[in-house]
């Protein structure tokens, strides 16, 4: 069946809407900087993921094997990209920071030939034109009423930039991983490095401002992390670098419009376009490209997970 062909599809488009409610948990996080929201969104990402892995009975899944360095870079790039995407998300809007993230496909099409001996195909090259298009329409200044180009917003949109090109680097690393690990270890180990690395920030909050986004923040943790991880890691094990990086634009327009439908903040027609960009560009990928392992395998990839 198409649907059966297409789930690492499906799940890097389900967990990309997952990420794009991202915006709608910071929203309602007050009293607390940057790394301690992203301490406590791994926290309970991570227990949410534990749980879901001793439930399933996969806990012999995380027995480390080699490129044990690859696992920890993987971590650190975790730590690195959230910081600067939630340093963007803090200076800019929420759209601004997804897209300025999901420039990824952009590094991925000109660096996966190197690393991962991808050969780059007409179909991505096709759907990332028009991604490209999309992607202008929205984040052109004309079309950002009552954001001033300031120092600090140019902070956030090089925060934002560089979270992109080291997106590109954990989908990359994601591919190298696949490999050796299956795709629980490439979810568990790296989340487990980036809590021990954030951990000193766990103490920068009080125990009042604590309390009182406990709640949001742990649906942030299984909803961010614990279901956008579980299945972006899916997808992108099971899919060409370049198809999964051009899938995952769908953030972007999901945040898009969790800012409008959600949190009310009017946006262009421009804007409303580029998603349709966006949009189109996700669908060819998806109907035109293919996977880069067999059909049999990607289901007995799920079947496991």
């Amino acid at each position: 069946m198409f649907l059966e062909g297409k789930k690492p599809h499906l799940a890097v488009i389900a967990g990309c809407i997952f990420y794009g409610m991202n915006g709608l948990f910071i929203d309602r996080i007050h009293d607390m900087s940057i790394a301690p929201i992203i301490f406590y969104r791994l926290f309970f990402g991570l227990l949410f993921l534990c749980i879901y892995i001793t439930a399933r009975g996969k806990t012999s899944d995380l027995k480390l094997k080699k490129r044990k360095g690859s696992l920890l870079l993987q971590g650190v790039l975790v730590v690195a990209c959230m910081l600067l995407y939630f340093t963007c998300l803090k200076i800019t809007c929420v759209s601004i920071a997804i897209l300025l993230q999901y420039t990824a496909p952009f590094y991925v099409m000109l660096a996966s030939p190197l690393i991962l001996n991808e050969k780059i195909r007409k179909e991505s090259i096709s759907a990332l034109f028009i991604a490209i298009m999309g992607v202008f329409l929205i984040v052109k200044p004309e079309n950002l009423s009552g954001i001033e180009l300031t120092g600090d917003y140019m902070l956030g949109i090089a925060a934002g930039l560089l979270s992109g090109v080291i997106f590109a680097a954990l989908i990359m690393n994601v591919k190298i991983l696949k490999a050796e690990y299956p795709e629980l270890a490439i979810m568990f180990w790296p989340m487990g490095v980036a809590l021990l690395l954030l951990s000193p920030f766990a103490l920068e909050v009080s125990p009042d401002a604590l309390y009182g986004n406990l709640k949001v923040l742990i649906t942030f943790g299984i909803v961010s992390i614990g279901l956008g991880e579980i299945f972006t890691i899916l997808g992108f094990a099971n899919l060409k670098a370049q198809t999964g990086s051009l899938l995952a634009l769908v953030e972007p327009v999901s945040g898009v419009f969790f800012d409008i439908a959600v949190l009310g903040i009017g946006l262009p027609s421009e804007t409303l376009a580029g998603c349709a960009f966006i949009l189109a560009s996700a669908a060819f990928i998806s109907l035109k490209g293919s996977e880069n392992i067999k059909e049999s395998e990607i289901k007995l990839s799920f079947e496991s997970t």
